[in-house]
């Protein structure tokens, strides 16, 4: 007789799933069809690679000359200058690398760029891509830029990673196929930076992502699954980091099945926030960030043995038991 799975295991491919079809969508469909998607060229290359650096390659018209990139509306349009390149006897094909930055960044003019890399200031929102070309006659004839096939469709990382700073550069396309960038920051966060696990406490350190300055603080709450038991542990700030020593009374007097914590940062009436893990590229979190079982000693004597996790949807948890101690 086949052996059902496990319930957790379940949940854990049901999450997957989702995560796959959300990433899907988002890739494919996120932007509206607009009036000026056609005429349309395809492009050789278009990629974000390091969450900031976009790289475009078309293959130039005949008889076209002094291509260009444009990003946005032609009212309010980024234009980065193409260069023309032909490999061997291949076609003539011109390309661009430019640095894309959210207008109202604190670090945008302070990156440091290297030369012959236009940088683009752009506010928040969706930019459609086009290519510009001007004919012999002097006319210039404007061409919505297609989706070029997408870059490492596997692998252990994907090829658009996050930004430390909260803020996204990512591709995406319209119901028709057109390019964009989409630009802008995401929601409030809390991201686990580093857990420790020493002899008697776990120190967790923590950080909020796009929250102003006012909204730093807080404490740490866990929270049991069953029976819904919430207990606040404080938290020291410096900016927007906070660090939290958590302790074996911390979790309460409890006997030895095993209980499982949430775990949350509570910021007085705003509605808690989970901690979730570091923001980043890996294609399966799951599978690669794994945290080690420990035992911790109270002054009291007390043993508990504790196994930090992320959860399916990536936020932190902890599965608990309180051990004899033979007294």
């Amino acid at each position: 007789m086949r052996q059902l799975p496990a319930p957790r295991t379940v949940i854990r491919n049901g999450y997957q799933s989702l995560r796959l079809a959300r990433s899907r969508l988002d890739d494919l469909v996120l932007a509206r069809p607009r009036a000026d998607d056609w005429p349309r060229l395809r492009a050789e290359h278009l990629s974000v690679l390091d969450g900031r650096t976009l790289n475009v390659c078309v293959r130039v018209p005949r008889q076209a000359s002094a291509p260009a990139l444009v990003l946005g509306p032609a009212s309010s349009a980024c234009v980065v200058p193409l260069t023309p390149r032909r490999r061997g006897d291949g076609p003539l094909q011109a390309w661009a690398t430019a640095l894309l930055s959210l207008r109202e960044a604190e670090d945008a003019a302070a990156v440091s760029v290297p030369a012959g890399v236009h940088t683009c200031l752009l506010p928040a929102g969706r930019w459609p891509l086009s290519v510009a070309f001007t004919d012999i006659c002097g006319k210039e004839h404007r061409y919505a830029l297609a989706r070029a096939p997408q870059l490492m469709p596997d692998g252990p990382t994907l090829a658009q990673p996050v930004r430390e700073d909260g803020s996204h550069c990512r591709l995406i396309a319209s119901g028709t196929g057109r390019a964009y960038v989409s630009l802008g920051r995401d929601g409030v966060q809390a991201e686990l930076v580093s857990l420790s696990i020493g002899w008697s406490e776990v120190t967790l350190e923590g950080r909020l992502l796009n929250a102003p300055a006012p909204q730093c603080r807080g404490a740490v709450e866990l929270v049991r699954r069953s029976r819904r038991v919430a207990r606040l542990v404080p938290a020291v700030w410096h900016g927007d980091t906070f660090v939290c020593p958590i302790q074996v009374a911390d979790f309460g007097a409890f006997d030895a099945r095993e209980q499982i914590w949430d775990v949350r940062l509570r910021r007085g009436r705003r509605r808690p926030l989970k901690i979730s893990r570091r923001r980043t590229d890996v294609r399966s979190p799951h599978d690669v960030f794994r945290m080690p079982h420990r035992l911790l000693r109270a002054t009291d004597g007390t043993m508990l043995r504790i196994n930090p996790y992320y959860t399916p949807v990536g936020s932190l948890a902890f599965r608990t038991a309180h051990l004899a101690t033979g007294r």
